[in-house]
């Protein structure tokens, strides 16, 4: 299913792929399944930027997504949390 079809196969798509990077349980498909995610959640939010809509609430999606994609990264590959990191952001 490519992610500039309509609307809510783009939408299924990128929740589809962070869902897989979160709960998969093989380490040796981790990396794949969480780079899936992230550019799901790069390419939707890409799509929504240029979108005359506002979609406030995905938007908040996307970026809590993103957020613990990279914690969730971070955290498959054995390295602390960043000084002053906070929702997967540094200060």
């Amino acid at each position: 299913m490519g992610f500039l079809q309509a609307h809510g196969q783009v939408l299924t798509s990128w929740k589809q792929s962070y869902m897989d990077a979160l709960f998969e349980i093989d380490k040796s498909k981790l990396r794949q399944r969480i780079d899936a995610a992230e550019t799901a959640v790069v390419l939707r939010t890409r799509e929504l930027f240029q979108s005359p809509e506002e979609n406030l609430q995905e938007r908040r999606a996307l970026e809590a997504a993103l957020c613990a994609l990279r914690a969730l990264r971070r955290i498959a590959q054995n390295q602390p949390p960043l000084a002053g990191d906070r929702n997967g952001l540094a200060a």
